[in-house]
């Protein structure tokens, strides 16, 4: 006899079970007094739904971002009110801003309570207006399947992004009538991007014609050609076209590193000179899934304005088409569908390679070449550079590599070197925030089990989320965690040096060995000072089998200033230039 599920629920039972329907396997989240009937529901739903207790709700968005980002599935979190949705701020908008489907459920006070001085009362939905896609509250329990449906709907459609929903405790607590209220899923929003977009047949034959006439095509790749998985087109697109790709820090990842067109990344953080020169020199640029803001341009300075060159631009976003830059032709479509279609029209071309081609291999051949010094340097404190040459010669096929802003980014994006073997990188490139790593690796290891995740961060960042190594020694999440250590915040002490004449002020902190903090949770740690003890302590970091954490002590930046176009340009230097030895800017005493 089947068994006879009852004719009302709970809402938060509901709830539970449309979160079913929709295949959402791990929530992250953090408890709270308002969530224990969603608790209670989920607890019984524990055979497929998995929850990951965060030690901070900011972690807990972090990692639904990461899992969203790695999976292309909404990445699902929860938090009490108060507090809890006031420290979820940083990751929901952080998500929304990136175009990452993450959907978060606040819980709230009873509705009996409001405006009488309840301790947490709060209105959530407002809070997140700003920083979402949709927020709505919640306010009896049979909205929550519409609402529900939309959250995900809106979350996944269009330009990804942030959803929040609040539920008070009456909405948990008070019954739906399963037999008025359906509790299904819509299935194409299980995953994003969802119910995706093509360009129109106009639009496909003039983009066509551009680049078949183009001379010397470049395409540059954003964070949405990896949003739509259209790696292997922009790579088919490339080969077809004899085109360079150069990308965002987004867009890493977009072809091997090694391909004979892959020229690295554009922009301010971390860019290659050859990609430059190939973005200047270019009669037509095509730019998929870029939003051309002010990092990957150099606040709007590259390209340089010149007459006669195409523009080309694709984004499922109409809303950034032609935003920064006059276009020659804008396409509103999914990266991956309107590449397809070129691909249909356009034939594989026979063509030897062109002599500029060539002669952009022969500049990047060069720039690794004069790399080499530095890559090798066995200098105390350690370069950063060396540590990111040695970390490439021991990932593991596939890696997810997750950097925080600030002194790991530049290094990454210049020397981190990715096989197309599935790997991917991750930064927070929206609004910057510190103490993203460490959670994050938590989420991409549960999107990409097959991937070992890989977290670089500074001491700002380590400061912000240290909480989150329990997190790692509980789940024993297999985490390589690579701390540099050069005891300060040594994003804004360079900018100090650059612009303050060397007046600091807030920004050093007292030396510590972190490698002690991780051991107190029980993971495998090494305090690295030396080359030696760096080759070693990698080795065993990678052979082990749960999470390891490296402290190693780095050479601060602004003593060794990182590849920045605009700091280097203030500090005199030729940002150019193959042969700038990472040096002391010429800004006086940096101690």
């Amino acid at each position: 006899m089947s068994e006879t599920r009852p004719s009302t629920v709970n809402g938060a039972q509901a709830l539970v079970r449309m979160l079913l329907e929709y295949r959402v396997e791990v929530i992250f989240g953090v408890p709270g007094d308002t969530s224990l009937a969603f608790y209670d529901a989920l607890y019984d739903a524990a055979e497929h739904i998995r929850h990951v207790m965060a030690r901070d709700e900011r972690s807990a968005t972090f990692m639904a971002d990461a899992y969203a980002r790695l999976s292309h599935r909404p990445g699902v979190c929860e938090c009490p009110s108060g507090a809890g949705a006031l420290y979820s701020v940083p990751g929901v908008a952080e998500a929304n801003a990136s175009s990452i489907p993450v959907i978060l459920f606040t819980s709230g006070v009873s509705l009996a309570g409001e405006g009488k001085g309840t301790i947490t009362e709060m209105e959530h939905h407002k809070l997140f207006e700003p920083i979402t896609k949709f927020s709505s509250f919640l306010k009896t329990a049979d909205k929550i399947p519409e609402t529900l449906r939309r959250a995900f709907r809106i979350a996944t459609t269009g330009r990804p992004g942030a959803v929040h929903l609040a539920f008070p405790t009456e909405t948990m607590n008070n019954a739906v009538a399963t037999d008025r209220a359906s509790l299904h899923a819509e299935s194409e929003c299980r995953t994003y991007p969802a119910y995706r977009t093509r360009g129109s047949a106009e639009t496909i034959t003039q983009l066509l014609a551009h680049l078949v006439d183009a001379e010397r095509p470049v395409i540059v790749a954003g964070g949405g050609v990896n949003h739509s998985s259209a790696n292997a087109q922009i790579r088919s697109l490339a080969e077809r076209l004899h085109a360079p790709v150069v990308t965002t820090i987004s867009g890493q990842g977009t072809i091997p590193d090694e391909h004979w067109l892959a020229l690295g990344v554009i922009g301010d953080n971390g860019f290659h000179p050859h990609a430059h020169r190939a973005v200047e020199e270019a009669d037509v640029l095509l730019y998929v899934g870029c939003k051309m803001g002010s990092v990957s341009t150099i606040k709007w300075t590259l390209p340089s304005p010149r007459p006669g060159r195409r523009i080309l631009q694709i984004d499922l976003d109409p809303t950034v088409l032609a935003n920064n830059f006059e276009n020659t032709l804008s396409v509103a479509g999914d990266a991956r569908l309107v590449i397809e279609d070129l691909l249909e029209r356009l034939p594989a071309r026979a063509a030897p390679t062109s002599a500029w081609v060539r002669e952009l291999n022969a500049d990047r051949d060069r720039f690794w070449s004069e790399s080499q010094a530095v890559l090798h340097s066995d200098t105390a404190p350690l370069k950063a550079q060396r540590v990111i040459h040695e970390l490439n010669r021991r990932l593991p096929s596939p890696s997810v590599v997750i950097a925080d802003a600030g002194t790991p980014t530049p290094h990454i994006t210049r020397f981190l070197r990715l096989a197309g073997d599935g790997s991917r990188v991750l930064i927070p490139r929206a609004f910057g925030g510190l103490g993203y790593a460490i959670p994050a690796v938590v989420g991409a290891w549960f999107a990409r089990p097959d991937a070992r995740p890989v977290g670089l961060f500074g001491d700002g960042s380590l400061g912000m989320s240290a909480g989150e190594l329990e997190t790692l020694a509980r789940l024993q999440v297999p985490a390589v965690l690579i701390h540099f250590n050069n005891g300060c915040f040594g994003w804004i002490k360079t900018l100090q040096s650059l612009h303050n004449r060397s007046r600091f002020l807030s920004v050093d902190f007292s030396p510590g060995d972190m490698s002690r903090v991780a051991s107190a949770y029980g993971i495998r740690s090494w305090r690295v000072e030396d080359a030696a003890q760096l080759a070693t302590a990698l080795d065993e970091a990678f052979a082990h089998q749960g999470p390891a954490f490296l402290d190693i002590v780095i050479e601060p930046l602004v003593s060794d200033l990182p590849p920045v176009y605009s700091w280097l340009k203030t500090a005199g230097k030729d940002p150019m230039s193959h042969h700038r030895a990472n040096s002391r800017p010429d800004t006086g005493d940096l101690r």
